[in-house]
């Protein structure tokens, strides 16, 4: 008589051991590989689709658009105003802009990659939100009378370029930022060059954009500017096409 088996014990399991691995082991590697296959999509597609938005939302056009902020008046390329409902002729309270530097330039295909560049180290784009006056002095006046008052008593203040780096005290609001300033070239009260710069603690990733500045130019406007760190190495050239750029876009009356 043939002898009875049990077809349950028999038979092989759905999930079995390989390599001296447990079946779960395994199925839970399997998810780790799908999640990381879908992560590195992800990356992808946000790249591209970052930089076909950044597309959608930026004007290629060099045609400027005339601006009136308080006294006076600007004519702006319609390529270099970062959001579409400012590119709109006539009276505003602000505008803000997005330019390549140093061809002081709007964006265009050309530039396409430059301006999706999120490097710190590489980045050559530049933040700048010219509006109506809302203060009685720029940084270069507020040197002494605030941030020579901020300043950091722990940290002595050291060159870098060719200026002086002064760090500011988080207990008065200024978290992980350094003032860098130069001092007037004709020996004037006031800095030729002056900005603060975002400098997070060992390990901690850089901001894109990690310096600040401030301009007042025309009758009653104001500029500030942001930009990446590593123009502190030409601070003066830098300085120079700031005035140039912001004195260009003015319309001066006949």
């Amino acid at each position: 008589m043939t002898p009875a088996y049990d077809t349950a014990a028999a038979s092989p399991s759905p999930h079995p051991a390989a390599n001296g691995l447990p079946a779960a082991a395994w199925t839970a590697f399997r998810v780790l590989a799908v999640i990381a296959g879908l992560s590195a999509i992800m990356v992808v597609a946000g790249h591209f689709y970052g930089s076909r938005l950044l597309q959608s939302s930026m004007s290629t056009s060099p045609e400027p658009i005339q601006l009136v902020i308080g006294n006076d008046v600007l004519d702006v390329p319609e390529n270099m105003i970062r959001h579409e409902a400012q590119r709109v002729p006539g009276v505003t309270g602000r505008v803000d802009l997005r330019l390549y530097w140093p061809e002081r330039a709007g964006y265009r295909l050309s530039h396409a990659d430059a301006f999706s560049d999120t490097d710190p180290e590489t980045t050559q784009t530049v933040l700048i939100s010219v509006a109506k006056r809302q203060w009685l002095l720029d940084m270069a006046g507020r040197l002494e009378l605030v941030y020579g008052k901020a300043a950091d008593a722990s940290a002595a203040p050291r060159p870098v370029h060719g200026l002086t780096a002064l760090r500011l005290d988080p207990a008065h609001g200024y978290v992980d930022e350094t003032l860098y300033f130069a001092p007037s070239a004709n020996g004037g009260a006031l800095p030729a060059f002056i900005a603060r710069c975002n400098e997070p603690a060992a390990g901690a990733a850089p901001l894109l954009l990690a310096c600040e500045t401030d301009l007042f130019f025309g009758e009653t406007l104001e500029a500030r500017i942001r930009f990446p760190a590593h123009f502190l190495a030409d601070w003066a050239r830098f300085r120079s096409e700031l005035n140039a750029f912001l004195h260009g876009l003015q319309v001066r009356a006949e």
